[in-house]
């Protein structure tokens, strides 16, 4: 009879996504994912595979327990332009405590280190910057045409994905630029479509 596991598989994938977003994946070694799982070099690989198998399952669990919350609420039915203005204004704190927040995105962060090196990411790259695009559309106001929704959340994943680079080198700015954008999503409310608005 097998020997049962004796940890939890959900908390030897959560500590070894801490380590890849802290040191990223080319920077992360088998040894720092024993020392920060608990598990030996053959625990691991029995449990997990190989490392890129590791790094896949700790980019589904950040997805799961820190992206989708975030994006839950301008993804849910009948969402709307505060939703959005949340959004950035919820992110906001985050950035001034520090500590954590220099580390930025974990995707995003994998991102920049891969794509156009490496085929690690595969469509998780595109389907992330496209699951981002289609959260802030769908918030978008009703009464907007579809090209000013198009235009409109293609800027905001756009500064979403800056904003998480910023918070690498200067958290405070990262928090800085969270209130400027949640100001021009407030901003966009307050002017009429179609109005002399130019984004």
């Amino acid at each position: 009879m097998a020997r049962p596991r004796s940890f939890s598989t959900d908390n030897a994938i959560a500590a070894a996504a801490q380590v890849f977003w802290a040191r990223g994946y080319q920077d992360t070694a088998i040894s720092d994912l024993e020392q920060a799982t608990g598990l030996n070099r053959s625990s691991l690989y029995a449990a997990f595979g190989t490392k890129q198998a590791i790094f896949n399952l700790a980019l589904d669990w950040y997805l799961r327990d820190f992206i989708a919350p975030r994006l839950a609420p301008m993804e849910r039915a009948g969402a709307g332009p505060d939703d959005i203005e949340s959004f950035f204004a919820g992110l906001a704190p985050f950035f001034r405590t520090g500590g954590p927040a220099s580390r930025g995105c974990l995707m995003i962060n994998s991102i920049a280190e891969h794509e156009g090196r490496s085929p690690i990411l595969g469509r998780r790259a595109q389907d992330f910057r496209d699951r981002i695009t289609a959260a802030f559309a769908n918030a978008m106001p009703g009464q907007l045409a579809a090209a000013r929704v198009r235009q409109r959340a293609q800027l905001l994943t756009a500064a979403t994905f800056g904003i998480w680079l910023t918070a690498r080198i200067d958290p405070a700015g990262a928090a800085q630029a969270c209130d400027a954008a949640a100001a021009g999503v407030r901003s966009w409310q307050e002017i009429p479509a179609g109005h002399g608005e130019s984004s």
